[in-house]
């Protein structure tokens, strides 16, 4: 015979009712605390991930107007670029800006010719507009002609450039010069 049948058990837990309910409650006070324990665990994690987009969104708040004021920078730039490409077919204008780099290249600006463009790609919004100038100047005038150049509110790539002396023993320089131009397509 079975020590502890059903019978034996009933009277068992009906004597020491107390004692039966504590264990049934320590029992399912454990599987309560099991199952509270997972879930902190993966609350834990969330909060760990929310905490952290928090953080990603307040450095963004924090550099919010330094975004919004280098945004408006490089607009203004890029407002000013444009604003200062050349047209290929407006020769006059192209060829004054020359002129009007220097109050004094009047003097030292000998040659100044257009030159046919190189066939840019179709998908290039913009095209570089070539000019050939040569100046003839004593060194100080042409350095300062040419940091005009490239120092000038137009985009200016210098090709190609040569220096040489008028006569032996002469301060006059001739700089021939290729220039660039960015233009609008």
């Amino acid at each position: 015979m079975n020590p502890f049948s059903s019978t034996q058990l009933y009277i068992l837990v009906s004597r020491n009712l107390f004692s039966a309910v504590c264990c049934f409650l320590s029992l399912f006070l454990a599987a309560a605390i099991w199952a509270l324990q997972m879930d902190v665990h993966s609350l834990e994690i969330v909060n760990r991930e929310g905490s952290q987009e928090f953080a990603a969104m307040l450095a963004t708040l924090t550099t919010g107007p330094v975004v919004r004021q280098e945004l408006a920078r490089a607009q203004d730039i890029v407002q000013r670029i444009e604003g200062n490409l050349v047209v290929e077919k407006n020769l006059a204008e192209n060829l004054w800006y020359f002129y009007k780099i220097d109050p004094e290249s009047k003097d030292i600006l000998t040659s100044l010719r257009p030159l046919n463009p190189e066939p840019a790609p179709e998908d290039f919004e913009y095209k570089l507009v070539p000019f050939s100038l040569q100046l003839t100047g004593t060194y100080e005038q042409v350095a300062t002609y040419l940091l005009h150049v490239e120092t000038g509110p137009r985009l200016a790539l210098i090709k190609s450039f040569s220096f040489r002396r008028q006569t032996q023993g002469s301060d006059s320089l001739t700089l021939n010069l290729e220039v660039r131009l960015l233009g609008r397509r």
